[in-house]
């Protein structure tokens, strides 16, 4: 089979053999596996030499920290599997290598019996896009936060992870400046939770738990920082939980997705918590 007619698609995993031909993984590391995140596209293009693919870990769990592209070095993917328990693998960003196509098209074979659902090779996409794509705050305003503070937004955030499928933070028209030190950032929260029909627990029992963590991030940030009027560095005008699907394309133009493990234009962080890319 050539490049062109592939049958690969992005998310197809390597068997362990194949993975071990083309030294990616040896043999005898079982709990390896190796995943092609190459787009679909670009799998069969002849002017893309190399198939990039990531060698990904089995966890024994999924940690909800990790799913929903919430984190963007780590993320959390199932695979279904036609035995009792389903295939979760942790997947990191350092973890990506490039095989020769030649190579690739001589050697790879698919795994058959594992299968990446729609929903999840979204996901997928969304993280592989959100290493490049996530928004950088101004350096003043992260600097006001501190590290302290973020620690404190993680805890309230890890507690209810699962239901959380965004944060979103909203500068106004101080979106990409750098305050002096006597102007106010006012700022507005909103954490959003998934609607869609077969996701673990209720539609109302996950409403109430992003509620809850709304609530909970609007008296930290009204404790710390005071109540607007008063406030004198960041005054949070709103912080409300809201469902996926109540907002428009407008609102993702105006709003910036918030992760606490790369905040600023200052560097890196480490790896704090969330958030992710929201699924469409």
């Amino acid at each position: 089979m050539s490049a062109r007619d592939t049958e690969w698609r992005q998310g197809d995993l390597l068997t362990r053999e194949s993975a071990a031909v083309l030294d990616l993984a040896p043999a005898a590391e079982t709990a390896r596996r190796v995943v092609v995140v190459t787009h679909d596209c670009d799998l069969m293009h002849p002017d893309e030499p190399l198939v990039e693919v990531i060698v990904a870990d089995e966890a024994e769990k999924l940690d909800s920290r990790f799913t929903y592209a919430k984190n963007p070095r780590r993320l959390h993917l199932v695979y279904d599997d036609p035995a009792p328990a389903s295939l979760i693998l942790e997947l990191r960003q350092v973890d990506r290598r490039g095989i020769a196509k030649r190579d690739f098209v001589e050697h790879a074979v698919k795994d058959r019996r594992l299968v990446l659902l729609m929903n999840a090779k979204r996901v997928l996409k969304q993280w592989l896009a959100a290493r490049y794509g996530r928004p950088a705050f101004p350096t003043e305003f992260d600097a006001r936060l501190g590290g302290r503070f973020k620690q404190k937004i993680e805890d309230i955030l890890s507690r209810d992870a699962e239901h959380v499928l965004a944060v979103f933070f909203d500068l106004g028209e101080h979106r990409h400046l750098e305050l002096p030190p006597d102007e106010l950032y006012t700022l507005s929260v909103t954490v959003v939770y998934d609607t869609q029909e077969g996701v673990q627990n209720s539609l109302d029992a996950r409403r109430k738990a992003v509620e809850h963590v709304a609530e909970q991030l609007r008296d930290l940030f009204e404790t710390t920082y005071e109540r607007r009027g008063t406030a004198s560095s960041i005054a949070l005008e709103n912080c409300e939980a809201v469902a996926d699907r109540e907002l428009s394309l407008a609102d993702l133009r105006r709003l910036d997705q918030w992760r606490l493990e790369h905040f600023s234009h200052g560097g890196e962080r480490g790896d704090f918590l969330p958030v992710g890319e929201m699924p469409p």
